[in-house]
């Protein structure tokens, strides 16, 4: 029997800015978090006696330089060659012009792809495997690569790496674009895939395995993450298991505080909401943000102490070393509740909801101010403000305008001595 691990997109220390703004610690533990996970996969390698570890591209992120990454590669790597274990890596969008790649002294055990396809042959006890692999040139590789690929070799189990997105995936740039159809056509027995950060598996008749990133880097990865398991006992059959190797998870919890009207109630909740989530990950780093949803008498308080909610639980988590909280969102619902002095500011937000009346007399105005707006933010965070066409301009422009208004009045209104903590 032949056994490989198969992964992709690790993305080794890929930088996480955002999170270090936000905080610090949490950034820390995120950005070791990819290097430990890759330790995990060694170790799986090892522990299940695998002969072969696959990376489908995106090894790396981007163009780093930093040789303590590389040292770090280098001593994985060399652990899996002193075990007998060899390792298939090839080049995707983000690692294809990195200079550690380049310049990397790899055991001889460890096969880098070139940029023209090539086939590896290997052998374990009477079953032979075909390796079929092909490494990005540059960053934008529009075109298919599929072409280069060739026949599968007869009496052979065949393997394709490619690193692609196939028929296209939300939120992945199109990079050697494939289908389902043309990977089956291919006759390949396995198809070891990279570049989409969510899992996929097509069973048969060839085997198309989209691992997913084996460790999420922020809460749009969030949930469990794998790598695959393969054994192959014969020519044409495999069998394919989903390991969790994820040193750190991000979790959206989804709470509905529909039935609470008390502060102190509120928070009991979400901490019972956390613990439950926390016992289901065992042992793993974990990093939430909360979502609540749900109609509540005490949606003003929410929106306008969202601050103070977020440090209270926060402060509450912070003894668990091992869980962080990237935010609390409020979706919530109700009736703001008045002060005396807001009756100005109330009768504007019934006004500004009436799409024929003042909202129409300012919009010309938040135009002005959404276009000096948008001159000064970044090209890729424009398309907030701006959207897809006039329409959605527009109807940006008048959400954003409601959310001022009640953001105000729930700043305006008198603290309901009932809902104190």
């Amino acid at each position: 029997m032949f056994k490989f691990v198969h992964t992709a997109d690790i993305h080794l220390d890929s930088p996480l800015k955002s999170l270090a703004f936000r905080d610090s610690e949490m950034a820390k533990a995120v950005g070791i978090a990819t290097r430990e996970t890759f330790t995990s996969i060694v170790k799986l390698c090892i522990d299940e006696n695998a002969d072969a570890l696959i990376i489908a591209g995106d090894l790396y992120d981007r163009d780093q330089t930093s040789y303590k990454t590389a040292r770090f590669l280098i001593n994985k790597l060399e652990e899996l060659h002193q075990a007998g274990i060899k390792v298939f890596i090839i080049k995707g969008n983000h690692d294809s012009q990195s200079s550690i790649t380049k310049q990397l002294t790899v055991p001889d055990s460890v096969l880098i792809f070139p940029t023209r396809a090539k086939t590896e042959i290997i052998w374990k006890d009477d079953l032979q495997i075909a390796l079929h692999g092909i490494s990005f040139p540059n960053r934008h590789v529009p075109e298919s690569l599929l072409e280069q690929f060739p026949p599968p070799t007869d009496g052979a189990f065949n393997i394709g790496i490619l690193h692609t997105s196939l028929g296209g995936v939300e939120g992945h740039d199109v990079y050697a674009p494939s289908s389902v159809n043309e990977l089956q056509g291919m006759e390949y027995d396995y198809w070891a895939l990279g570049h989409i950060h969510k899992a996929s598996y097509i069973k048969e008749p060839s085997t198309i395995v989209m691992p997913g990133i084996p460790q999420g880097r922020h809460i749009g990865e969030s949930s469990r993450k794998t790598v695959a398991l393969v054994s192959v006992k014969s020519p044409n059959h495999c069998d394919v298991e989903f390991r969790c190797v994820a040193q750190l998870q991000f979790e959206l919890l989804i709470i509905d505080v529909t039935c609470f009207n008390e502060w102190q109630g509120l928070i009991a909740q979400l901490m019972q909401s956390i613990d439950d989530c926390a016992s289901k990950i065992n042992d793993k780093h974990l990093v939430l943000r909360l979502r609540l949803i749900g109609s509540t008498p005490l949606a003003w308080r929410i929106r306008r102490d969202l601050e103070v909610l977020f440090e209270e639980v926060k402060r509450k988590v912070e003894d668990e070393n091992r869980i962080w909280i990237d935010k609390v969102e409020n979706r919530t619902q109700g009736e703001v509740v008045e002060a005396e002095n807001a009756g100005l500011v109330g009768t504007l937000e019934k006004m500004i909801k009436d799409k024929d009346s003042i909202y129409n007399l300012a919009q010309s105005d938040l135009e002005l101010y959404s276009d000096a707006l948008s001159k000064a933010l970044p090209v890729g965070t424009k398309k907030w403000i701006e959207g897809d066409s006039d329409q959605e301009r527009l109807a940006i422009l008048h959400e954003l305008a409601i959310e001022g208004t009640n953001n105000v009045l729930a700043h305006l209104t008198k603290q309901d001595q009932s809902t104190s903590p």
